[in-house]
């Protein structure tokens, strides 16, 4: 008895020691991999050390780096930490809370000194354009569906913070702020205008605002009956992939095409700075099978990328400066605007204001996730 009672005591020893000698051993035996599909990422590989890299101490760094992201069974380990964090009340440790009813929502964006900045430049920008600019700031879905947050949260500030942007606006000539946060806490009572797993506006969110859009940008909005939706399983956004919650379900990825549109009307030109390809559709359904299903909407981050549509009500070009969420957007706005350019200020390093002159943009659209009004540096490079 004695006996079995010590060697009891020394499992915690042995099972340390076990696990110490095994995971060098896995590192040896098993393959790197180079990416993530539950996280969604690229993985570190092995640094190449050179003697600049050893002494300044990155190779050191990279290396740490390495170990992390090829870690035998970390999956396993990734989950696990994140599900000891909650269950230690460190709920929102990954920049994301678990909430009610399956939402992963990311933490309250505060604000900083960038948001002055970026209505700064961007204001500049609009005097500069010289034409009718249209400003909407998307709230997040914390702010939105607040009933569905964890019982211990930060205050989500998002009325605060779209308000100081719209007095920031307000002063700038040819510049109309469409605040959509009223309408969209309205709707989040009945509808699902936020994905659960991801951070973006499902597309019934972006047709939401499209429709306010139009009460403010003088266009009508193309009847919600008149579209075909197509209903895709299995989506894994973003705030699943950052959670490392893998117990969360999944749920349905929507594409909302306008089924009485001409279906040769449309031509889509995808810039990514090195080559242009083109597409006769918005929609890059292939790309449902990838790790990234929300690439579906005119294949994901690219600098610029241009709608036409022969069959648009007007004849009117529609500049729009926006991050993902107008992915799912721009092919509602594309049934009123014969040509949509789209720039994305992460990758576009041209000035935008020739873009205005060159293509004789009519109006300017300037829409980001209040997240990137925020914290992206990138929009003080658009002239």
């Amino acid at each position: 008895m004695k006996k079995s009672k010590r060697l009891i005591g020394y499992m915690p020893t042995f099972v340390f020691c076990l696990f110490i000698f095994i995971i060098p051993v896995m590192y040896l035996l098993i393959a790197d991999s180079e990416f993530s599909s539950l996280e969604k990422r690229t993985l570190s590989q092995f640094p190449k050390p050179t003697i600049e890299t050893v002494f300044s101490g990155e190779f050191g760094k990279d290396f740490e780096t390495y170990l992390n992201d090829q870690m035998p069974m970390r999956t396993f380990f990734v989950g696990t930490n994140a599900y000891y964090d909650e269950l230690s009340g460190r709920n929102g440790m990954s920049g994301i809370y678990d909430a009610k009813d399956g939402y992963l929502m990311v933490t309250p964006v505060e604000d900083k000194p960038t948001l002055d900045n970026n209505i700064l430049y961007l204001s500049e920008f609009i005097e500069t354009a010289d034409v009718p600019t249209y400003v909407c700031a998307v709230p997040t879905s914390g702010f939105i569906c607040g009933d569905k947050l964890p019982i211990n949260h930060y205050e989500y500030k998002d009325d605060e913070l779209i308000g100081k942007m719209e007095n920031g606006f307000s002063a700038v000539k040819n510049t109309t702020f469409i605040n959509i946060t009223d309408d969209f806490k309205k709707l989040a009572e009945s509808e699902q205008i936020y994905y659960k797993t991801d951070h973006h506006w499902t597309s019934l969110g972006a047709y939401e605002c499209y429709r306010l859009l139009g009460g403010s940008m003088g266009f009508t909005p193309t009847e919600k009956d008149s579209f075909k939706i197509e209903s895709y399983p299995d989506f894994y956004g973003t705030n699943y992939s950052k959670s490392a919650l893998w117990f969360n379900p999944s749920e349905n990825i929507e594409i909302w095409e306008n089924q009485n549109r001409p279906s040769d009307s449309i031509e889509v030109y995808v810039n990514d700075g090195e080559e242009v390809t083109l597409s006769d559709s918005m929609f890059f359904r292939e790309n449902l099978k990838t790790n990234d299903q929300y690439t579906a909407y005119l294949d994901g981050n690219h600098s610029i990328v241009t709608i036409n549509n022969r069959s648009a009500e007007n004849d009117k070009t529609l500049l729009i400066l926006r991050d993902s969420y107008s992915h799912c957007l721009a092919p509602f706005l594309a049934d009123n605007y014969s040509k949509i350019i789209l720039v994305d200020a992460r990758y576009y390093k041209m000035p935008v204001s020739d873009i205005v002159r060159n293509e004789s943009v009519d109006e300017i659209l300037i829409l980001y996730s209040l997240d990137s009004f925020v914290n992206s540096a990138d929009i003080s490079g658009i002239f």
